[in-house]
């Protein structure tokens, strides 16, 4: 029977890379993009916000990244996009940011600022000018290539272009890409000789969990849904001539608006900007609530 389950929903790719128990499973895929030396192998690997039980059912596309430190410092920040927003580019440059400042408390010295390494898997085409599904990002001088330091590196992975067949897969990161494309449709059961290691195996059945539990299983279809809703609702925008943009401005000003007017905490705007669209709408509609209590919000 086919597993029925798609890693690339944030709840299933979180349970399965993000959980304290699958570590060995998160080594082996950081392994396969990274491929280091001997001496830079992932030997240790510490999640810093591991899965929890304590999801909301009504969440509706709030990003559940994953941030985990290996024995060496480096930092590691992992996540899956379905949906490739105008802003996506710049959420994850921030969030290396973020991660890598973040080392740091006051007064410490730089040189204890360890390499971050961003993956973004994306279920979209992001940059269609070029055939290749992985781009690594460095920071390099742009005449001379040289580098101006190793810390940084971001790798996005374009899903949809990765078109290998099973027959073809001739790397584990090529096997770990087919996995994150096609483990839906796969029967643990009977896995292709090709995608038949225990790397994988243990993947299947990790995801097999959250099919067998019913709540899990809810939380899992109310994601898939919110995401399908999110993408009828950006490809009715497009139809109908709306600007996206336009809508996400007013919305990240009418938040900082309510926000001032109920004297709590300003959001940045690069943080709103982060946010999905559907989030925006479901924040704007709480803090007007809040404002107008026993109104229904517009």
């Amino acid at each position: 029977m086919v597993l029925g389950i798609d890693p690339k929903v944030d709840f299933a790719f979180k349970w399965l890379l993000g959980r304290e128990d699958h570590t060995s499973i998160l080594i082996n895929l950081l392994h396969s993009i990274l491929q280091p030396s001997p001496e830079q192998q992932i030997t240790e690997l510490q999640v810093l916000n591991p899965f929890t039980d304590k999801i909301e059912l009504n969440e509706k596309l709030s990003i559940l990244d994953i941030r985990a430190r290996d024995a060496l410092g480096r930092q590691f920040n992992v996540e899956m996009q379905m949906l490739a927003n105008a802003s996506l580019r710049q959420r994850i440059l921030y969030y290396w940011a973020k991660v890598y400042t973040g080392q740091l408390t006051a007064g410490a010295n730089y040189a204890r600022l360890r390499p971050t390494i961003s993956v973004c898997f994306v279920a979209e085409v992001m940059f269609p000018s070029v055939e290749e599904h992985h781009l690594e990002f460095r920071l390099t001088e742009r005449a001379l290539g040289i580098s101006l330091t190793e810390d940084l590196a971001i790798h996005f992975f374009e899903l949809p272009k990765f078109r290998l067949t099973v027959e073809e897969l001739a790397t584990p990161l090529d096997t770990w890409l087919y996995f994150l494309r096609n483990a839906e449709n796969l029967d643990p059961e009977a896995l292709p000789e090709q995608m038949n290691t225990a790397e994988i195996r243990q993947a299947m059945e990790a995801l097999e969990m959250i099919a067998q539990i019913d709540l899990n299983k809810e939380i899992y279809e109310g994601r898939l849904k919110a995401v399908r809703d999110e993408r009828s609702r950006l490809e009715d925008a497009l139809s109908s001539g709306m600007s996206i943009g336009q809508e996400r401005g007013e919305l990240i000003g009418q938040i900082k608006i309510l926000q001032r007017m109920l004297g709590q905490p300003a959001t940045s705007r690069a943080d709103l900007g982060a946010m999905p669209l559907a989030a925006l709408e479901s924040l704007a509609a709480r803090l007007e609530r809040e404002v107008m209590p026993g109104q229904a919000a517009g």
